[in-house]
């Protein structure tokens, strides 16, 4: 709710002082806000146009991290290919522009929707995506990201009945955190610590 009221606010600024660009990220961050809300809202049309507009008029910054908030609304809407789709545009864009700040989140999500489709050979590719996930965040010093790979990768390992192991990923992931254990990733992860314990 808040994340869609701080986007209506910036669509409604960008539409009065003619910021094109910020228009078309506020645009697409309100359709994915609300799509979050309610996967059955016909908010993916609205926000298949924002991002048809904002790539058409040139602009790329930031695209990645659109990707990375859409593939979420994607999943819950069951729309799989789509996903596979948006983070195959994320890798290029990645290795086009070298923007790779949410490089390690493209793996971790296609690794989450590879097992949400449940391909013969899912459990596997994941296996392998969360830990290139984990390799590229762990290198970028990039720690929430680390942690939500390593929880996703828990959660495979504990289907897989290796759940010492889940916990020794986890745990110095978790415990390299000293605030912020209010936020929704913090508090999953120490949901799965206390099951694993």
């Amino acid at each position: 709710m808040t994340a869609q009221g701080y986007a209506e606010r910036c669509l409604t600024l960008s539409e009065e002082h003619g910021f094109r660009q910020w228009r078309g990220l506020a645009h697409a961050i309100r359709g994915i806000c609300v799509t979050l809300l309610d996967p059955s809202s016909s908010a993916l049309e609205e926000i298949r146009a924002a991002l048809d507009e904002y790539r058409g008029a040139g602009y790329q910054l930031g695209i990645t991290a659109l990707y990375v908030l859409l593939c979420p609304a994607l999943l819950l809407s069951h729309k799989y290919e789509a996903a596979l789709e948006l983070i195959e545009q994320g890798f290029a864009t990645t290795s086009r522009n070298s923007e790779r700040i949410f490089e390690a989140e493209l793996y971790r999500l296609k690794a989450r929707v590879l097992l949400v489709r449940g391909a013969p050979d899912a459990k596997t590719e994941a296996q392998s995506l969360l830990d290139q996930a984990l390799t590229t965040a762990g290198s970028q010093h990039a720690k929430s990201l680390e942690l939500r790979a390593a929880m996703d990768l828990a959660a495979l390992w504990i289907d897989q009945g290796r759940s010492e192991e889940a916990l020794d990923l986890l745990a110095p992931i978790y415990a390299w955190f000293t605030e912020g254990f209010d936020t929704q990733d913090l508090k999953e992860a120490k949901a799965l610590l206390d099951q694993l314990r």
